[in-house]
């Protein structure tokens, strides 16, 4: 096992298919299409990593940052890595204010993003090879 991840996002294609690689790739992926859906597998499990959607819901929000920011008030260590399609420059400053890990543009390839999460995970980097499976263009 390389972690146990809790994957924000609210578009279910996009989750499921990150769901899908990222277990493929040995991770254990629980899944969450709501900010409440989250909280409530944050007080059933330890999580290795967090992947936010940001923004998720409804566009314009601020639903990712605001998860983050309530998520690193409870829990100092867990690694927040946030993703996002609005430009980075435009969420830097308002993500490390949030207490976010690693900050990535949308979309992303899996292999890289398996890597990120690798980097954050420290006992993952122990594990053998990552096979990460590419996704199809």
């Amino acid at each position: 096992m390389h972690g146990k991840i809790l994957l924000l996002d609210s578009k279910p294609p996009v989750r499921g298919a990150t769901a899908r690689h990222l277990t493929a790739a040995g991770f254990t992926v629980f899944t969450a299409r709501t900010d409440a859906q989250a909280r409530s597998q944050l007080d059933s499990n330890l999580f290795d990593a967090v992947i936010i959607d940001h923004p998720f819901g409804r566009p314009g929000m601020d639903e990712g940052l605001t998860f983050a920011r309530e998520l690193r008030l409870q829990d100092a260590i867990v690694p927040i890595l946030l993703m996002t399609a609005l430009p980075l420059d435009e969420v830097r400053q308002l993500a490390w204010a949030s207490g976010v890990t690693k900050l990535l543009p949308k979309p992303q390839l899996m292999p890289v993003l398996i890597l990120h999460l690798s980097a954050l995970i420290p006992h993952a980097a122990n594990e053998d090879e990552l096979h990460p499976i590419p996704m199809r263009e």
